[in-house]
Protein backbone atom coordinates (compact mmCIF):
# COMPACT_ATOMS: atom_id res chain seq x y z
CA UNK A 1 0.00 0.00 0.00
CA UNK A 2 1.55 3.31 -1.10
CA UNK A 3 1.58 6.46 0.99
CA UNK A 4 -1.09 8.02 -1.24
CA UNK A 5 -3.29 4.94 -1.01
CA UNK A 6 -2.88 5.00 2.76
CA UNK A 7 -3.88 8.69 2.80
CA UNK A 8 -7.08 7.89 0.87
CA UNK A 9 -7.77 4.99 3.24
CA UNK A 10 -7.32 7.29 6.25
CA UNK A 11 -9.68 9.87 4.71
CA UNK A 12 -12.40 7.29 4.00
CA UNK A 13 -12.00 5.68 7.43
CA UNK A 14 -12.39 9.07 9.14
CA UNK A 15 -15.46 9.85 7.02
CA UNK A 16 -16.97 6.52 8.03
CA UNK A 17 -16.28 7.13 11.72
CA UNK A 18 -17.93 10.54 11.43
CA UNK A 19 -21.08 8.94 10.06
CA UNK A 20 -23.34 8.13 12.99
CA UNK A 21 -25.34 5.62 10.93
CA UNK A 22 -22.22 3.61 10.10
CA UNK A 23 -20.99 3.67 13.70
CA UNK A 24 -24.38 2.46 14.93
CA UNK A 25 -24.66 -0.28 12.27
CA UNK A 26 -21.14 -1.62 12.83
CA UNK A 27 -20.45 -1.20 16.54
CA UNK A 28 -23.80 -0.89 18.32
CA UNK A 29 -26.47 -2.69 16.33
CA UNK A 30 -25.11 -6.27 16.80
CA UNK A 31 -25.11 -5.81 20.60
CA UNK A 32 -28.72 -4.64 20.51
CA UNK A 33 -30.15 -6.90 17.81
CA UNK A 34 -29.17 -10.34 19.11
CA UNK A 35 -30.07 -9.78 22.79
CA UNK A 36 -33.34 -8.17 21.68
CA UNK A 37 -34.09 -11.17 19.45
CA UNK A 38 -33.33 -13.62 22.26
CA UNK A 39 -35.45 -11.68 24.75
CA UNK A 40 -38.33 -11.36 22.31
CA UNK A 41 -38.29 -15.04 21.31
CA UNK A 42 -38.12 -16.13 24.96
CA UNK A 43 -40.96 -13.80 25.85
CA UNK A 44 -43.03 -15.07 22.93
CA UNK A 45 -42.51 -18.69 23.98
CA UNK A 46 -43.54 -17.91 27.56
CA UNK A 47 -46.64 -16.03 26.42
CA UNK A 48 -47.63 -18.79 24.01
CA UNK A 49 -47.23 -21.41 26.75
CA UNK A 50 -49.36 -19.34 29.14
CA UNK A 51 -52.03 -18.73 26.51
CA UNK A 52 -52.08 -22.41 25.54
CA UNK A 53 -52.70 -23.39 29.18
CA UNK A 54 -55.53 -20.88 29.47
CA UNK A 55 -57.40 -22.09 26.39
CA UNK A 56 -60.69 -23.93 26.91
CA UNK A 57 -60.82 -26.85 24.50
CA UNK A 58 -63.34 -29.56 23.62
CA UNK A 59 -62.11 -33.07 22.84
CA UNK A 60 -64.40 -35.53 21.09
CA UNK A 61 -64.21 -39.17 22.20
CA UNK A 62 -65.28 -41.96 19.85
CA UNK A 63 -65.64 -45.40 21.47
CA UNK A 64 -65.22 -44.10 24.99
CA UNK A 65 -67.29 -46.96 26.41
CA UNK A 66 -64.50 -49.38 25.47
CA UNK A 67 -62.11 -47.63 27.86
CA UNK A 68 -64.30 -46.18 30.64
CA UNK A 69 -61.46 -44.27 32.29
CA UNK A 70 -61.09 -41.95 29.27
CA UNK A 71 -63.92 -39.55 30.13
CA UNK A 72 -62.72 -39.07 33.73
CA UNK A 73 -59.07 -38.71 32.69
CA UNK A 74 -59.92 -36.07 30.09
CA UNK A 75 -62.23 -34.19 32.45
CA UNK A 76 -59.42 -34.09 35.03
CA UNK A 77 -57.25 -32.06 32.65
CA UNK A 78 -57.66 -28.33 33.25
CA UNK A 79 -59.58 -26.60 30.47
CA UNK A 80 -60.54 -29.83 28.66
CA UNK A 81 -64.16 -30.80 28.11
CA UNK A 82 -64.76 -34.35 26.79
CA UNK A 83 -67.53 -34.69 24.19
CA UNK A 84 -68.91 -38.21 23.43
CA UNK A 85 -69.21 -38.90 19.70
CA UNK A 86 -70.61 -41.88 17.82
CA UNK A 87 -68.13 -41.62 14.94
CA UNK A 88 -65.25 -39.43 13.76
CA UNK A 89 -66.84 -36.23 12.42
CA UNK A 90 -66.33 -35.12 8.83
CA UNK A 91 -65.47 -31.68 10.19
CA UNK A 92 -64.28 -30.87 13.70
CA UNK A 93 -65.61 -27.33 13.31
CA UNK A 94 -69.11 -28.65 12.57
CA UNK A 95 -68.92 -31.08 15.50
CA UNK A 96 -67.79 -28.26 17.79
CA UNK A 97 -64.61 -29.99 18.97
CA UNK A 98 -60.93 -29.11 18.72
CA UNK A 99 -59.54 -32.65 18.66
CA UNK A 100 -60.95 -36.18 18.47
CA UNK A 101 -59.72 -39.32 20.23
CA UNK A 102 -60.83 -42.35 18.25
CA UNK A 103 -60.97 -45.81 19.88
CA UNK A 104 -62.11 -48.34 17.25
CA UNK A 105 -65.07 -50.56 18.07
CA UNK A 106 -64.10 -54.10 19.09
CA UNK A 107 -60.48 -53.17 19.72
CA UNK A 108 -60.20 -55.37 22.81
CA UNK A 109 -61.34 -58.44 20.88
CA UNK A 110 -58.96 -57.59 18.03
CA UNK A 111 -55.88 -57.41 20.23
CA UNK A 112 -56.95 -60.60 22.05
CA UNK A 113 -56.79 -62.37 18.67
CA UNK A 114 -53.36 -60.88 18.02
CA UNK A 115 -54.61 -58.46 15.40
CA UNK A 116 -53.12 -54.99 15.08
CA UNK A 117 -55.09 -52.07 16.47
CA UNK A 118 -54.84 -48.33 16.16
CA UNK A 119 -56.05 -45.54 18.44
CA UNK A 120 -55.81 -42.09 16.89
CA UNK A 121 -55.79 -38.55 18.22
CA UNK A 122 -57.01 -36.37 15.37
CA UNK A 123 -56.10 -32.68 15.40
CA UNK A 124 -54.96 -29.82 13.16
CA UNK A 125 -51.44 -28.57 13.65
CA UNK A 126 -52.30 -25.45 11.65
CA UNK A 127 -55.03 -24.56 14.16
CA UNK A 128 -53.65 -23.09 17.37
CA UNK A 129 -56.55 -24.25 19.54
CA UNK A 130 -56.57 -27.73 18.01
CA UNK A 131 -52.81 -28.05 18.47
CA UNK A 132 -53.13 -26.95 22.11
CA UNK A 133 -55.87 -29.53 22.66
CA UNK A 134 -53.67 -32.29 21.24
CA UNK A 135 -50.79 -31.23 23.48
CA UNK A 136 -52.94 -31.55 26.59
CA UNK A 137 -54.47 -34.88 25.59
CA UNK A 138 -51.20 -36.49 24.49
CA UNK A 139 -50.34 -37.87 27.98
CA UNK A 140 -53.65 -39.77 27.92
CA UNK A 141 -52.32 -41.81 25.00
CA UNK A 142 -49.83 -43.47 27.37
CA UNK A 143 -52.72 -44.53 29.59
CA UNK A 144 -54.56 -45.93 26.57
CA UNK A 145 -51.47 -47.85 25.50
CA UNK A 146 -51.06 -49.32 28.99
CA UNK A 147 -54.73 -50.27 29.23
CA UNK A 148 -54.63 -52.07 25.88
CA UNK A 149 -51.40 -53.85 26.87
CA UNK A 150 -53.03 -55.10 30.10
CA UNK A 151 -56.11 -56.24 28.18
CA UNK A 152 -53.95 -58.20 25.73
CA UNK A 153 -51.97 -59.79 28.57
CA UNK A 154 -55.12 -60.75 30.46
CA UNK A 155 -56.57 -62.33 27.32
CA UNK A 156 -53.52 -64.62 27.30
CA UNK A 157 -53.92 -65.65 30.93
CA UNK A 158 -51.68 -63.12 32.65
CA UNK A 159 -52.75 -62.14 36.15
CA UNK A 160 -52.01 -58.42 36.13
CA UNK A 161 -53.81 -55.11 36.48
CA UNK A 162 -50.93 -52.93 35.28
CA UNK A 163 -48.14 -53.40 32.77
CA UNK A 164 -44.53 -53.69 33.92
CA UNK A 165 -42.61 -50.45 33.67
CA UNK A 166 -40.51 -50.73 30.53
CA UNK A 167 -38.38 -47.83 29.35
CA UNK A 168 -37.04 -47.76 25.81
CA UNK A 169 -35.73 -44.31 25.02
CA UNK A 170 -33.38 -42.14 23.05
CA UNK A 171 -31.00 -40.04 25.11
CA UNK A 172 -28.86 -37.21 23.79
CA UNK A 173 -25.51 -37.35 25.57
CA UNK A 174 -24.01 -34.36 23.74
CA UNK A 175 -22.10 -31.94 25.94
CA UNK A 176 -23.21 -28.32 25.93
CA UNK A 177 -19.95 -27.43 24.22
CA UNK A 178 -20.60 -30.00 21.48
CA UNK A 179 -24.11 -28.67 20.92
CA UNK A 180 -22.71 -25.14 20.88
CA UNK A 181 -20.17 -26.13 18.24
CA UNK A 182 -22.96 -27.60 16.11
CA UNK A 183 -25.09 -24.46 16.45
CA UNK A 184 -22.09 -22.25 15.73
CA UNK A 185 -21.38 -24.22 12.55
CA UNK A 186 -24.91 -23.50 11.37
CA UNK A 187 -25.22 -19.85 12.39
CA UNK A 188 -21.82 -18.21 12.19
CA UNK A 189 -20.94 -18.77 8.48
CA UNK A 190 -24.36 -17.43 7.49
CA UNK A 191 -24.09 -14.44 9.82
CA UNK A 192 -20.58 -13.63 8.62
CA UNK A 193 -21.80 -13.44 5.02
CA UNK A 194 -24.58 -10.99 5.80
CA UNK A 195 -22.47 -9.00 8.29
CA UNK A 196 -19.66 -8.50 5.78
CA UNK A 197 -22.13 -7.40 3.11
CA UNK A 198 -23.97 -5.11 5.53
CA UNK A 199 -20.74 -3.62 6.90
CA UNK A 200 -19.42 -2.81 3.42
CA UNK A 201 -22.58 -1.41 1.84
CA UNK A 202 -22.81 2.02 3.40
CA UNK A 203 -19.10 2.83 3.23
CA UNK A 204 -18.71 1.57 -0.36
CA UNK A 205 -21.62 3.55 -1.78
CA UNK A 206 -20.81 6.68 0.23
CA UNK A 207 -17.15 6.60 -0.84
CA UNK A 208 -18.09 6.47 -4.53
CA UNK A 209 -21.61 7.55 -5.46
CA UNK A 210 -21.77 9.73 -2.34
CA UNK A 211 -18.58 11.52 -3.30
CA UNK A 212 -20.04 12.19 -6.76
CA UNK A 213 -23.25 13.62 -5.29
CA UNK A 214 -21.33 15.89 -2.91
CA UNK A 215 -19.04 17.00 -5.78
CA UNK A 216 -15.97 16.16 -3.66
CA UNK A 217 -14.70 13.39 -5.92
CA UNK A 218 -13.30 15.92 -8.44
CA UNK A 219 -11.10 17.44 -5.72
CA UNK A 220 -9.76 14.02 -4.81
CA UNK A 221 -9.07 13.19 -8.44
CA UNK A 222 -7.12 16.45 -8.83
CA UNK A 223 -4.50 15.29 -6.32
CA UNK A 224 -1.26 13.63 -7.35
CA UNK A 225 -2.59 10.18 -6.45
CA UNK A 226 -3.32 7.90 -9.37
CA UNK A 227 -6.80 6.51 -10.00
CA UNK A 228 -5.62 3.07 -8.92
CA UNK A 229 -4.17 4.41 -5.66
CA UNK A 230 -7.38 6.28 -4.89
CA UNK A 231 -9.55 3.28 -5.70
CA UNK A 232 -7.42 0.91 -3.63
CA UNK A 233 -7.52 3.34 -0.69
CA UNK A 234 -11.30 3.43 -0.86
CA UNK A 235 -11.44 -0.37 -1.13
CA UNK A 236 -9.18 -0.69 1.93
CA UNK A 237 -11.56 1.51 3.95
CA UNK A 238 -14.59 -0.49 2.78
CA UNK A 239 -12.79 -3.75 3.58
CA UNK A 240 -11.98 -2.50 7.09
CA UNK A 241 -15.66 -1.65 7.65
CA UNK A 242 -16.73 -5.06 6.34
CA UNK A 243 -14.33 -7.02 8.55
CA UNK A 244 -15.18 -4.87 11.56
CA UNK A 245 -18.87 -5.55 10.95
CA UNK A 246 -18.18 -9.28 10.89
CA UNK A 247 -16.14 -9.14 14.10
CA UNK A 248 -18.75 -7.16 16.01
CA UNK A 249 -21.48 -9.43 14.65
CA UNK A 250 -19.86 -12.61 15.97
CA UNK A 251 -18.93 -10.85 19.22
CA UNK A 252 -22.55 -9.71 19.62
CA UNK A 253 -23.76 -13.28 19.09
CA UNK A 254 -21.31 -14.60 21.71
CA UNK A 255 -22.31 -11.82 24.12
CA UNK A 256 -25.97 -12.76 23.72
CA UNK A 257 -25.55 -16.43 24.60
CA UNK A 258 -22.60 -16.22 26.99
CA UNK A 259 -23.62 -13.13 28.98
CA UNK A 260 -27.19 -12.02 28.39
CA UNK A 261 -28.73 -15.51 28.41
CA UNK A 262 -26.98 -16.39 31.69
CA UNK A 263 -28.22 -13.18 33.30
CA UNK A 264 -31.84 -14.29 32.82
CA UNK A 265 -32.63 -17.77 34.25
CA UNK A 266 -35.71 -18.11 32.02
CA UNK A 267 -33.49 -17.66 28.96
CA UNK A 268 -30.89 -20.27 29.90
CA UNK A 269 -29.42 -21.75 26.75
CA UNK A 270 -29.11 -25.54 26.22
CA UNK A 271 -25.66 -25.02 24.72
CA UNK A 272 -22.43 -23.08 25.19
CA UNK A 273 -21.30 -20.98 22.25
CA UNK A 274 -17.52 -21.24 22.43
CA UNK A 275 -15.04 -20.96 19.58
CA UNK A 276 -11.33 -21.53 20.07
CA UNK A 277 -8.83 -18.84 18.99
CA UNK A 278 -7.41 -21.16 16.33
CA UNK A 279 -10.82 -21.51 14.68
CA UNK A 280 -11.41 -17.76 14.87
CA UNK A 281 -8.14 -17.13 13.05
CA UNK A 282 -9.05 -19.59 10.29
CA UNK A 283 -12.55 -18.17 10.02
CA UNK A 284 -11.31 -14.67 9.35
CA UNK A 285 -8.49 -15.82 7.08
CA UNK A 286 -11.01 -17.64 4.89
CA UNK A 287 -13.37 -14.69 5.14
CA UNK A 288 -10.79 -12.21 3.83
CA UNK A 289 -11.01 -13.15 0.10
CA UNK A 290 -14.80 -13.02 0.28
CA UNK A 291 -14.69 -9.63 2.01
CA UNK A 292 -12.35 -8.33 -0.74
CA UNK A 293 -14.70 -9.74 -3.40
CA UNK A 294 -17.77 -8.09 -1.88
CA UNK A 295 -15.85 -4.86 -1.35
CA UNK A 296 -14.78 -4.76 -5.01
CA UNK A 297 -18.33 -5.56 -6.19
CA UNK A 298 -19.86 -2.79 -4.09
CA UNK A 299 -17.19 -0.23 -5.01
CA UNK A 300 -17.68 -1.07 -8.69
CA UNK A 301 -21.42 -0.55 -8.25
CA UNK A 302 -20.75 2.79 -6.58
CA UNK A 303 -18.52 3.86 -9.47
CA UNK A 304 -21.24 2.96 -11.97
CA UNK A 305 -24.20 4.45 -10.05
CA UNK A 306 -25.29 8.00 -10.85
CA UNK A 307 -26.51 8.72 -7.30
CA UNK A 308 -26.55 7.40 -3.74
CA UNK A 309 -30.11 6.14 -4.21
CA UNK A 310 -29.21 4.21 -7.33
CA UNK A 311 -26.09 2.81 -5.69
CA UNK A 312 -27.97 1.73 -2.55
CA UNK A 313 -30.59 0.01 -4.70
CA UNK A 314 -27.94 -2.02 -6.52
CA UNK A 315 -26.11 -2.71 -3.25
CA UNK A 316 -29.30 -4.08 -1.72
CA UNK A 317 -29.41 -6.69 -4.47
CA UNK A 318 -25.84 -7.70 -3.61
CA UNK A 319 -26.85 -8.00 0.05
CA UNK A 320 -29.81 -10.20 -0.91
CA UNK A 321 -27.55 -12.47 -2.99
CA UNK A 322 -25.06 -12.74 -0.10
CA UNK A 323 -27.90 -13.66 2.25
CA UNK A 324 -29.30 -16.22 -0.19
CA UNK A 325 -25.92 -17.90 -0.76
CA UNK A 326 -25.13 -17.78 2.95
CA UNK A 327 -28.26 -19.82 3.59
CA UNK A 328 -26.61 -22.65 1.68
CA UNK A 329 -24.38 -23.31 4.69
CA UNK A 330 -27.34 -24.22 6.92
CA UNK A 331 -27.51 -27.82 5.66
CA UNK A 332 -26.07 -30.74 7.60
CA UNK A 333 -24.76 -33.05 4.86
CA UNK A 334 -21.31 -32.91 3.27
CA UNK A 335 -21.76 -30.77 0.13
CA UNK A 336 -20.36 -31.83 -3.26
CA UNK A 337 -17.15 -30.27 -4.54
CA UNK A 338 -19.04 -28.29 -7.20
CA UNK A 339 -20.54 -26.00 -4.53
CA UNK A 340 -17.07 -24.89 -3.47
CA UNK A 341 -16.68 -23.17 -6.85
CA UNK A 342 -19.53 -20.72 -6.11
CA UNK A 343 -18.26 -17.46 -4.53
CA UNK A 344 -19.72 -16.60 -1.09
CA UNK A 345 -21.38 -20.02 -0.77
CA UNK A 346 -17.99 -21.75 -0.87
CA UNK A 347 -16.65 -19.62 1.98
CA UNK A 348 -19.71 -20.31 4.15
CA UNK A 349 -19.39 -24.05 3.51
CA UNK A 350 -15.65 -24.02 4.23
CA UNK A 351 -16.22 -22.16 7.49
CA UNK A 352 -18.81 -24.75 8.48
CA UNK A 353 -16.19 -27.45 7.93
CA UNK A 354 -13.72 -25.47 10.04
CA UNK A 355 -16.17 -25.24 12.93
CA UNK A 356 -17.01 -28.96 12.73
CA UNK A 357 -13.39 -30.13 12.36
CA UNK A 358 -14.16 -31.72 8.98
CA UNK A 359 -12.06 -29.64 6.58
CA UNK A 360 -11.20 -31.33 3.28
CA UNK A 361 -8.13 -29.86 1.61
CA UNK A 362 -9.68 -30.04 -1.87
CA UNK A 363 -12.71 -28.10 -0.63
CA UNK A 364 -10.47 -25.50 1.04
CA UNK A 365 -8.28 -25.07 -2.05
CA UNK A 366 -11.29 -24.69 -4.33
CA UNK A 367 -13.06 -22.21 -2.04
CA UNK A 368 -10.08 -19.98 -1.36
CA UNK A 369 -8.71 -20.18 -4.91
CA UNK A 370 -11.99 -19.41 -6.66
CA UNK A 371 -12.88 -16.57 -4.29
CA UNK A 372 -9.41 -15.01 -4.50
CA UNK A 373 -9.56 -15.16 -8.31
CA UNK A 374 -13.05 -13.62 -8.32
CA UNK A 375 -11.84 -10.87 -5.95
CA UNK A 376 -8.89 -10.08 -8.26
CA UNK A 377 -11.20 -9.89 -11.28
CA UNK A 378 -13.66 -7.61 -9.50
CA UNK A 379 -10.86 -5.33 -8.25
CA UNK A 380 -9.63 -5.01 -11.83
CA UNK A 381 -13.15 -4.16 -13.01
CA UNK A 382 -13.55 -1.60 -10.22
CA UNK A 383 -10.23 0.09 -11.15
CA UNK A 384 -11.24 0.30 -14.81
CA UNK A 385 -14.67 1.72 -13.98
CA UNK A 386 -13.08 4.30 -11.68
CA UNK A 387 -10.61 5.23 -14.43
CA UNK A 388 -13.28 5.62 -17.09
CA UNK A 389 -14.62 9.18 -17.10
CA UNK A 390 -17.68 8.32 -19.21
CA UNK A 391 -18.74 5.74 -16.62
CA UNK A 392 -17.69 7.54 -13.46
CA UNK A 393 -19.43 10.82 -14.36
CA UNK A 394 -22.20 9.52 -16.59
CA UNK A 395 -25.41 11.51 -16.57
Amino acid sequence: MTVKTLAVFRKEAIDTLRDGRSIFAIFVFPFLLYPAMLLFISWMHMKEAEEAKALEVRVGVVGGATLPFLADSLAAISGVTPVPLDAPPASMETAGVNAVLVVPAGILESIARGDSARVQLLYKEADNKSSAAAGRVEPILDQVREALTVSWAQSHGAHTDAPPRLVVEMKDISLKSETGRYVAALLIPFLLMIMVAAGAMQTAIDATAGEKERSTLETLLATSASRTEILLGKCAAVLAAAITGAVTGVTGLWFTFAVVAKAFPTMSSPFELTIGPDKLIWLFLTLLPTAVFLTAVLVAIGCFARSMREGQTYATYVYMVATFLGLGSLGQQTPPLSRFFIPLLNTALLQREILTNSVQMLHAAAAVGVTAAAAAVMLTIAVRLFSNESVLFRT
